[in-house]
């Protein structure tokens, strides 16, 4: 079953620009999430990496074609408030920019910002981010 925060983290782990900021270079793995930080990453925070979640329905088009409107809240972390926001930035580009392409089962169609930047600390553990909430208008294939 095709998910959209896969296919948005899918996305945003390509560009070369986010990668140098959340990438390994030795294992190529990128530090981009569904929903929260995993445990298993947890141990190493703050560092700068990529959350996704779902934060609402953006509606449904009125039309032949099956096209979903979903918010999405894009959370950047970083080592330090600054190194958050140089993420965001990046991440932001990217999406404003975005070009129409498949992933993981769905044509994402574009990226529209909604609400943000709000620069805040993890209430609990004080890691500092950057969250954004964005429209993405995608079909499922």
């Amino acid at each position: 079953m095709a998910n959209l925060h896969e296919a948005v983290i899918n996305v945003l782990k390509t560009p070369q620009e986010i990668f140098d900021l959340i990438g390994d270079d030795v294992t190529r793995e990128s530090r981009a999430f569904g929903i929260q930080v995993p445990k298993a990453q947890a141990i190493f925070m703050p560092r700068k990496c990529i959350v996704v979640r779902q934060s609402g329905q953006g509606g449904q088009n009125q039309s032949f074609v099956r096209l979903q409107k979903t918010l999405l809240d894009i959370i950047c972390y970083g080592e330090t408030g600054y190194e958050a926001e140089l993420l965001r930035l990046e991440v932001n580009r990217y999406l404003k920019d975005f070009r129409r392409r498949m992933s993981e089962g769905f044509l994402l169609h574009s990226f529209d910002l909604v609400n943000g930047p709000i620069h805040l600390p993890e209430s609990q553990t004080e890691w500092p981010y950057v969250l954004e909430t964005w429209r993405c208008l995608a079909s499922e294939t």
